[in-house]
């Protein structure tokens, strides 16, 4: 079945990419053909002028929580791998002289680690800013917030809370327990397994489903004020149910076989087959469904 959307517009506006983190006159990209992975990958500038920079290097145990606050404007990536403990690179950047800043900003900014809590600070001013690239253990559990820049995790299976105003959150291979909140950000998600809650406020969730059905838990996500898209393999061996407000466009592809429910107070389709694991709803925002691939 197919329902007529402005799918261009949709899909824009789901695109999630690196967002810059702006102060007054601070811009912070990814290298052209990079990831992110280490602090060589980031660059930053104040007045179209290349920051100058350095790395703080911490090491914190990975049997306890690891929380991170990350500095205004600043971001934060963790990468889960076969490790112990929690390697962290605080990439730090100040605005050089000529563009505001002095020749100590630098040396001003710190990032510290506290009873199992990670932040930075610096100087009164805008000019500097600190984004954490970490590695933790697989089955590590966090606690990260950031403000005007983004949030990244792939490949952890422990407890795992995110919550950015102004910024987005991207979550690959996360599983375990997991709660994301956005305000004014948007909520990218793919994986198959976990106990998943996903929440933004005033921007779009993106599901990429991923294996043959949904492993173990479930997965409730919901926008206010947003989009929603969902990709579903074909074929896949769990329910799925879509829900939205009464006014929204809708587009789905590949549900011919989908159950759908559609009244003056709300519409929904249900998918796949079993009882249903993945829910995504959305309040005054439309919906994009595609089950080809």
């Amino acid at each position: 079945m197919r329902y007529p959307i402005a799918a261009a517009a949709l899909l824009a506006s789901l695109a999630l990419v690196q967002l810059p983190a702006s102060a007054h006159d601070m811009q912070v990209s990814v290298r052209p053909g990079h990831e992110v992975r280490t602090c060589e990958d980031l660059e930053v500038t104040f007045n179209d002028r290349p920051a100058v920079t350095a790395v703080d290097r911490l090491t914190a145990p990975g049997a306890q929580k690891l929380t991170v606050q990350a500095s205004r404007n600043g971001g934060v990536y963790v990468f889960g791998e076969a490790r112990q403990d929690f390697a962290i690179s605080a990439c730090k950047a100040a605005a050089p002289a000529s563009a505001g800043g002095s020749a100590s900003s630098l040396e001003q900014v710190r990032a510290s680690l506290s009873g199992g809590t990670l932040t930075a600070a610096g100087p009164g001013s805008d000019g500097w800013v600190v984004y954490f690239i970490i590695n933790a253990p697989t089955q590590a559990d966090l606690d990260l917030s950031a403000t005007n820049g983004p949030i990244h995790v792939a490949k952890v299976g422990g407890a795992t809370a995110a919550r950015a105003q102004n910024g987005p959150i991207k979550l690959v291979d996360v599983s375990g327990r997991v709660s994301a909140r956005t305000e004014n950000g948007p909520i990218a998600y793919e994986g198959g397994s976990g106990t998943v809650d996903l929440q933004a406020q005033n921007g779009p969730v993106a599901v990429r489903l991923a294996g043959s059905n949904w492993a173990d838990g479930s997965l409730t996500a919901s926008a206010q004020n947003g989009p929603v898209k969902l990709q579903v393999p074909r074929g896949f061996a769990s329910g799925v149910r879509v829900r939205s407000s009464q006014h929204s466009p809708w587009t789905c592809q590949g549900c011919d076989d989908g159950r759908r429910t559609w009244d003056d107070s709300s519409r929904s389709v249900e998918l796949g087959s079993g009882p249903v694991a993945v829910t995504l709803s959305t309040v005054n925002g439309p919906v994009a469904v595609d089950m080809t691939r």
